[in-house]
């Protein structure tokens, strides 16, 4: 499946940890446009993981349109376009964009729609961080039961006495299938304490212990892989923290260390963390491998009833699966 990928010169992939951090830079926009190689490429935004929040659109989006960027939105996370529309907005793209946020909501939507279909044969860029990042792999390690990111949950699904933070600390982490345009397991976020008091490198080294057919891949938030004609860079912003140390190994004292990607698997036979920092550039067939096997996540279920596709658009605002 990897050759077969790799064979086709215009797979061009930025994968950032971030979304919303990474693609609020105008360094950030300018490497897409660069993948792209023209000047002033055209942008589809699919923000189906943020319910096609507009707040944040304006975050992921304005270093392109300050670059002359063409962008157009579409909207698809409660409304049916046609498929007519969506094969002439995909066809049209020179950059497809997707927002971070509920990553299983999102890849479902689209799925249900076609939509998966339609963007996996474009020839577009195909860019994102965090949700946006995620959806190019196999699967990925998601935030997508936290309750907060939630649009449309049955009620009672949440005891309405918690508050928000109560709510931040009552979730788990599962594997989400994505769109397999490159293979691997995705965790974005390596380098974050999330809402519910887990770092994610902890949390992926337990997550890997339950998928051990699979080869993960961390980027750090401020980092991103980028794809190009069967080669990769990766992106470390310079100043920000990250948890590569000076000297190449894993610290957790982020402050101190630099953004960057880890190859991170389990040893079959002794159960034991193998972690290696991904180099600065190198062959796409050298760093991701396909799965031995794939189990499927026994929360998916749980995870769709709790955030069913219901045709609505959100009744509340939805402010922390932006990121």
């Amino acid at each position: 499946m990897l050759a077969a990928l790799l064979a086709v010169p215009a797979l061009r992939v930025y994968a950032a940890g971030s979304g919303h951090d990474m693609f609020s830079l105008p360094q950030t926009a300018a490497e897409v446009i660069a993948l792209t190689g023209k000047a002033t490429p055209s942008v589809l935004y699919l923000g189906t993981a943020s319910y096609d929040n507009l707040a944040a659109a304006d975050a992921q989006l304005h270093g392109f349109a300050d670059r002359g960027c063409a962008i157009s939105n579409l909207s698809v996370s409660y409304l049916t376009p046609s498929n007519a529309t969506m094969r002439a907005a995909v066809a049209a793209a020179d950059i497809i964009l997707v927002s971070g946020g509920n990553t299983l909501f999102a890849t479902d939507r689209w799925r249900r729609l076609g939509l998966d279909a339609l963007v996996k044969q474009s020839d577009a860029v195909l860019a994102g961080g965090s949700a946006g990042g995620c959806a190019w792999f196999d699967g990925c390690a998601s935030d997508s039961m936290d309750p907060r990111t939630y649009k449309n949950p049955p009620g009672p699904a949440l005891d309405p006495s918690l508050n928000s933070t109560a709510l931040a600390k009552l979730w788990s982490y599962i594997r989400v299938p994505a769109l397999g345009v490159l293979p691997g397991l995705f965790c974005p976020h390596y380098d974050i304490v999330e809402s519910n008091g887990e770092l994610r490198a902890t949390m992926f080294t337990n997550h890997l212990q339950h998928h051990t057919g699979e080869y993960g891949l961390a980027i750090d938030n401020w980092a991103a892989l980028v794809v190009e004609d069967g080669t990769f860079t990766i992106v470390s912003r310079a100043g920000k923290p990250g948890s590569v140390a000076k000297d190449g190994t894993f610290t957790a004292n982020f402050s101190e260390g630099r953004p960057g990607a880890w190859s991170v698997a389990i040893d079959g036979a002794t159960g034991a963390l193998l972690r290696t920092l991904v180099p600065a550039s190198g062959r796409v067939s050298e760093l991701l491998k396909p799965a031995r096997y794939i189990a499927a996540d026994a929360m998916l279920p749980v995870a769709r009833v709790f955030n069913p596709d219901d045709g609505r658009a959100p009744t509340a605002s939805i402010t922390e699966c932006l990121y």
